[in-house]
């Protein structure tokens, strides 16, 4: 399986920011959304750790994820959704009111 560079950014999410930076650019070997977490995970734990994940090991609720321009990922679609080289992925801080 070849590489895809992804593009990642941080909305909202200040703490996450600190570790992995408002804006980066991560080699992928896999290929999905799932498989971009876990890499993140594998890089800056444990200090990412404690952001991105809840006390079961599951993408944190406040934390939500957008492809490109596609609209928010239900945490099903993570370990479905195939990245491709050149992908822009937004991890943002879920935010309600009104």
């Amino acid at each position: 399986m070849s590489a895809v560079r992804i593009q990642i950014e941080t909305l909202g999410l200040p703490a996450l920011a600190a570790v992995i930076g408002r804006q980066a650019e991560i080699e992928l070997r896999g290929c999905t959304v799932a498989d971009l977490v876990a890499e993140i995970l594998d890089r800056f734990s444990p200090d990412a750790r404690r952001f991105v994940l809840d006390a079961d090991g599951g993408l944190e609720r406040s934390i939500q994820i957008m492809v490109n321009d596609e609209g928010v990922l239900s945490r099903d679609e993570l370990p479905r959704r195939v990245l491709a080289d050149g992908d822009r992925v937004r991890f943002m801080l879920l935010v309600c009111g009104g």
